[in-house]
């Protein structure tokens, strides 16, 4: 399923996504980071980091998301089994209705897909529409940084980021 997935998703990953993804590394993030704010006007940074994101992973946001891309009825069952499988805690099962099991394989490619959605491709086009300076986006998986030329772009963001994180129960 994680190579369906990732065939799949990976032609639609923007460039400034490199968390757990295929010849991307935390050291190519950080490069394109240096190079983004050496090389372009970059005055205000916001740095952030999505408040247990793994744990936080809303189950039927994340399906809605999949199914976008991928109509085949038999892989998307098997990814609901699996994010509703539960834990064992203490012997007894935890049913979860939200979060990516940790330690799976498939979790960090999900958690992309996710993120691709909810954020980055809403960055890209917040970016686009709203920003009057010039903006760097730098992601590694629930970590991310931008960098902004203008403070009014980077307080306009902030506050449009935490009401588009709350919308799907992120912080």
């Amino acid at each position: 399923v994680a190579e369906v997935l990732s065939a799949v998703y990976e032609a639609d990953f923007l460039g400034f996504s490199y968390g757990f993804r295929p010849g991307r590394s935390p050291h190519m993030a950080l490069d394109a980071l240096h190079t983004a704010i050496m090389s372009q006007r970059v005055n205000w940074v916001l740095d952030a980091d999505i408040r247990s994101f793994f744990d936080s992973v809303d189950h039927e946001w994340l399906l809605r998301m999949v199914a976008h891309r991928i109509a085949d009825p038999r892989i998307l069952r098997l990814i609901g089994l699996w994010l509703r499988a539960g834990v064992f805690e203490s012997g007894e099962k935890q049913e979860t209705d939200r979060g990516t099991p940790q330690g799976a394989g498939i979790s960090p490619l999900l958690a992309n897909i996710f993120l691709h959605y909810i954020l980055d491709l809403w960055a890209h086009q917040w970016r686009r529409r709203h920003v009057h300076g010039r903006v760097v986006i730098v992601r590694y998986a629930d970590d991310f940084v931008m960098g902004f030329e203008k403070k009014a772009d980077a307080e306009e963001m902030l506050l449009a980021l935490k009401a588009r994180l709350a919308g799907f129960g992120l912080t």
